[in-house]
């Protein structure tokens, strides 16, 4: 089998998203086996052409917690897999000496840059229902999703040794800020809805076979709770889920964190909804 080459300075890599968009990844510096990359401004049903500026340009983020919008860097470590399309190289100009970020987004074979979909499809108002204003003075806005790595990091914490598995995880989420616990719920109630599809059901070419709407919420929920490699390889190859996986117990997480910190009900709206069906595109494109 053929070495995939290594990855150099300047290399453009396009990737389709699971909603049919394609963006791309720039290559701006590389250490040993890992590579510092940014997400371009590219987001269209069609693959980039090296003409196109947008390649030159970040897609920028809003910081969770200093609300600045910052250019999306981050360290992947390997090769990219076979979701990631070698277009040609840019001239980075002075891009070219940015080495450094904070940010580790994971092993890149493994990686699709989601976010962009869920800030583009926010930005946007997909998949969104319009939010009811609440009547109470301190209710809660809708907030941004965690950044990929800390939401999977705050997975890791689940123990499935102990009795109840959730509680570290929960334990971690309350000595944080009130808009953590929000931003963990998005994030959950975002990749739970990716996941409600007829594939990862199982019946795409059976509309008229049985599906438990419960078990295939709670086995979504088991998909999330194995980590990011199961999720994200299971989104990828729109793997049938187990439907003997049941995680429910991860759908309280949020709401168990903020009454154990603050005493009051959790009454966080999130704007994906994760019951199933909810996925309206996928389930009407069957």
């Amino acid at each position: 089998m053929k070495k995939k080459p290594i990855p150099k300075q300047g290399e453009v890599y396009a990737a389709k998203l699971p909603n049919e968009y394609w963006t791309a990844l720039v290559v701006l510096h590389k250490i040993e086996n890992s590579y510092l990359v940014y997400a371009t401004a590219y987001y269209e049903l069609i693959p980039p052409t090296l003409e196109d500026t947008r390649l030159t340009q970040f897609h920028y983020r809003e910081d969770l917690y200093s609300k600045d919008r910052k250019p999306a860097m981050y360290w992947l470590d390997g090769k990219p897999g076979a979701d990631f399309h070698l277009i040609g190289s840019i001239d980075l100009k002075e891009k070219s000496e940015i080495k450094e970020s904070n940010t580790y987004a994971g092993i890149w074979k493994n990686y699709l840059p989601s976010h962009i979909m869920w800030e583009k499809e926010r930005e946007a108002g997909v998949f969104q229902e319009k939010i009811q204003s609440f009547e109470q003075a301190d209710s809660k806005a809708v907030v941004e999703a965690l950044e990929d790595d800390v939401f999977w990091n705050l997975i890791d914490l689940i123990d499935w040794k102990k009795r109840n598995p959730m509680n570290p995880l929960i334990g971690r989420l309350k000595k944080d800020t009130e808009e953590m616990i929000f931003a963990f719920e998005e994030t959950l109630s975002h990749k739970l809805f990716l996941l409600d599809t007829p594939a990862h059901a199982g019946i795409p070419d059976q509309p008229e076979t049985y599906l438990s709407v419960d078990a295939f919420l709670y086995a979504r929920c088991a998909v999330i709770a194995k980590g990011k490699d199961c999720f994200n390889q299971t989104v990828k190859n729109a793997t049938a889920i187990n439907m003997e996986w049941d995680a429910e117990e991860l759908l309280e997480v949020a709401s168990e964190a903020y009454s154990k910190k603050t005493g009051e009900p959790f009454d966080y709206a999130s704007s994906y909804d994760y019951e199933t069906y909810s996925n309206r595109l996928a389930w009407e494109g069957k």
